[in-house]
């Protein structure tokens, strides 16, 4: 925080940060009013996860090749007129299931771009020494704003509907477009000489060539296709499950938020570790642990803590593989590599969501998230073992 561009970029962060997660809870209710499917629920992840998987490769290459505060003005800009077309079309009553499917889907595109850039911007602005304490305090951003995003939405949703939650979002984007604007030039940090495509190539190589970085994707793969997913049901569980309404849904998502603060609070201080290999793989274990146990809840009492550890694991995994890249990443890579770590929660999260959300249609979502937390325990147990690259590393 003794560096003002990160300390200001931070702070922007915050504040559009919680715009997202309002218009992340609004849109999850606003497709059950809508549809009352958990198809849909599903199918929207489907439509994040396309731009997601075909774009966010080229998007590191972008960032390793371009002025990385220029590619976020626009991203930011972009994302912010997405936001507002959607609150819009909502405030008017005119919005249909494809509208908030399309928007979905060029957000991603932008998001595609926008985050790794974003995860390539850090370590220039705090140096190679701060990176854990960025790390951590880049995730307690996100997870801060997932408690106070959620209880806001909560509470506009019930009051005066979603539409106030997606046009918040939309101006909440002005704070990091200010402190952006303010920051000096990036300049290109890849090699010009090659084409875009080799570029993606040598970066794809590098990754491949490498135990570390490939088992370090595979620890936060398969917890993100196989269990993360869970979020993007939280209505269902709020409203079929639970019985706890609106306000009750925002309540939970904010629970889930306090949880994954936790988690990103601890990422500093667990980023300084000697065995934060072996730490990884236990705190994948704990989270589909106690995914699995409250999947099975019935009870609010029960399921507020199971979901504080929920939040707190998934935030400590991705925190922990994040922080083992960056030390790990040549500069001239960073881009690239971090592109596919990105591609991994876009892409491979909305995904999930679809496989989710159709074979719980099938046979009720509790049970298909249950399935899911099932896979992610056992993988954690196993990578114990198939993974002594990633379990040994310091």
């Amino acid at each position: 925080m003794a560096v003002p561009e990160y300390r200001n970029f931070w702070l922007a962060s915050i504040v559009s940060n919680v715009g997202s997660w309002m218009q992340y809870v609004a849109q999850g209710w606003l497709i059950l009013e809508l549809t009352d499917s958990a198809f849909y629920l599903g199918l929207v992840g489907l439509m994040r996860a396309v731009p997601a998987l075909s774009i966010t490769l080229f998007g590191g290459v972008l960032a390793d090749r371009l002025d990385r505060r220029k590619v976020l003005l626009v991203t930011q800009a972009s994302a912010g007129m997405l936001a507002l077309a959607l609150g819009l079309l909502d405030a008017f009553g005119i919005v249909a299931i494809w509208h908030i499917l399309l928007i979905a889907f060029l957000s991603a595109v932008v998001m595609a771009i926008d985050n790794p850039t974003r995860q390539a911007l850090v370590p220039d602005l705090v140096g190679k020494e701060n990176i854990p304490s960025a790390v951590g305090l880049n995730s307690a951003a996100w997870n801060g704003a997932a408690v106070v995003g959620p209880a806001l939405a909560g509470l506009l949703v019930a009051a005066i509907g979603t539409a106030g939650a997606f046009l918040l979002n939309g101006v909440s984007y002005l704070a990091v477009l200010a402190v952006v604007y303010r920051m000096p030039a990036q300049p290109p940090k890849g090699d010009m000489r090659e084409s875009i495509l080799q570029n993606l190539v040598a970066g794809l190589r590098y990754i491949r060539s490498d135990r570390r970085i490939w088992g370090l994707m595979l620890a936060i793969s398969v917890p993100t296709f196989f269990g993360r997913p869970y979020l993007q049901f939280m209505p269902v569980f709020a409203q079929n499950v639970l019985r706890v309404g609106a306000g009750g849904y925002g309540a939970l998502m904010a629970v889930n938020g306090i949880g994954a603060l936790i988690g990103a609070v601890a990422v500093a201080p667990l980023g300084g570790s000697r065995r934060k290999g072996a730490l990884l793989l236990v705190v994948t274990a704990l989270f589909g642990a106690s995914l699995l146990l409250f999947t099975g809840s019935r009870w609010l009492a029960v399921s507020i803590p199971l979901l504080m550890v929920i939040g707190a694991t998934q935030t400590l995994n991705m925190g922990l593989t994040n922080t083992l890249l960056q030390l790990t990443v040549p500069g001239d890579m960073r881009g690239r590599v971090m592109s596919a770590y990105t591609l991994i929660p876009m892409g491979l999260m909305p995904l999930g969501q679809m496989v989710t959300g159709s074979v719980g249609a099938r046979i009720t979502v509790p049970l298909a998230v249950a399935i899911g937390a099932g896979v992610v325990l056992a993988f954690a147990v196993a990578a114990s073992r198939l993974l002594p690259a990633v379990r040994k590393m310091p």
